[in-house]
């Protein structure tokens, strides 16, 4: 059997230990995990309702289409949008899959930042495509267009730009995006990662759907893993304009997506009172913990999202380790390019204080 090379050099996604394994081997009974970037409050208690009350159904097969997710998604969003405007995929990796498996041949290009979400050179190099990776200024970790458009070439099919940035919790802003966005060739496609969109509060975020609309070529990517609650079912959708839906929707396997994922997903969109106290919970959270982290002499980076990144004095490694026994779990960048960050997601204020707490003590401050 012979096997492509290019898919076997794909790098795979360097998954977190359970908590469960973490649990057995630091001898602890609780663990509070500050590590995935989900929603700290759980799902919504409707979309919780929407599954239950779905569940004596699911010996049957799903409706082949996602008309019904879709008309959801359109009654949320408004400002003209149709069904026609949106593709669904079982949670956001499974839209990038899709996007890549479209667009992608051996011997194309795509672009991405480095550090950044993994899963975009993931499922670029299964096509075979050339990965082509910009780095981020290592004090800033601001994006520059200028870099982008010069890495551009005839080759280039794919551009992935997480919007607001994972891990640095960072923008690209209006002003740049819309200077990017004039400037792509016709056939490149920009990827707006916007996983994160809840949480930003800058004045400065772009609107991209309006790029939608004018016919640009831009998809935007949601997930209802984050601000939702959902992670656990794997819901995501893609918004760009019908021609470009039509063709990646290519992609989609008979019946393929799950029931109790969509009957979820439209319950968690008509919740919105769930959505309010989520936002309004994290971004209290964040700043809280901002403020504490520099007080013990982390540095921190402004972020628009429910994680913070954070660079300490002490070895990650050994903190990550320490905080463990404490009954704390965070991520360690190394997987990002990044071996001396972490990054923390904003958790409960009890376990804020809990993380800050054992982190004190871990630093000797």
């Amino acid at each position: 059997m012979k096997f492509k090379e290019y898919f076997l050099g794909a790098p795979l996604y360097k998954d977190e230990k359970t908590t469960e394994s973490l649990k057995a081997k630091y001898k602890i009974k609780n663990l509070v995990k500050m590590s995935s970037n989900e929603n700290m409050l759980g799902p919504s208690p409707k979309a919780v309702k929407a599954m239950q009350d779905y569940l004596a159904e699911i010996h049957r097969y799903p409706t082949f289409s996602d008309s019904t997710f879709r008309d959801a998604l359109v009654e949320t969003m408004g400002r003209g949008t149709t069904r026609d405007h949106f593709v669904s995929g079982n949670g956001g990796c499974d839209v990038l899959s899709m996007i890549a498996m479209a667009f992608l041949s051996p011997g194309d290009e795509f672009i991405f930042h480095r550090p950044t979400f993994p899963i975009y050179q993931s499922v670029s190099c299964r096509m075979g495509a050339k990965p082509v990776t910009i780095d981020l200024n290592r004090e800033t970790f601001k994006y520059n267009v200028d870099d982008i458009l010069d890495a551009i070439t005839d080759h280039t099919r794919l551009i992935f730009l997480a919007n607001p940035n994972n891990p640095t919790g960072n923008i690209l802003t209006a002003k740049q995006m819309d200077r990017l966005v004039n400037n792509l060739p016709s056939n490149t496609l920009l990827v707006a990662d916007e996983v994160y969109y809840h949480y930003v509060t800058s004045p400065d975020y772009p609107d991209t759907l309006e790029y939608v609309f004018q016919g640009k070529n831009v998809l935007i990517l949601h997930s209802f893993s984050k601000a939702f609650g959902l992670a656990g079912i794997r819901l995501g959708y893609g918004i760009a304009r019908p021609e470009l839906i039509r063709y990646i929707a290519r992609a989609r396997e008979a019946y393929h997506s799950s029931s109790l994922a969509i009957q979820a997903g439209i319950a968690a969109l008509s919740d919105t009172e769930h959505i309010q106290k989520t936002v309004s919970t994290t971004k209290e959270g964040r700043a809280w913990l901002c403020e504490k982290l520099n007080e013990l002499g982390v540095q921190t980076w402004l972020s628009e999202t429910n994680f913070i990144m954070c660079k300490p004095s002490k070895d990650v490694t050994e903190i990550v380790h320490e905080l463990l026994k404490r009954e704390i779990m965070i991520r360690p960048m190394d997987g990002f390019y990044l071996p001396t960050h972490f990054r923390v997601t904003v958790g409960l204020p009890k376990d804020n204080e809990k993380f800050i707490n054992a982190l004190k003590e871990v630093l000797g401050v």
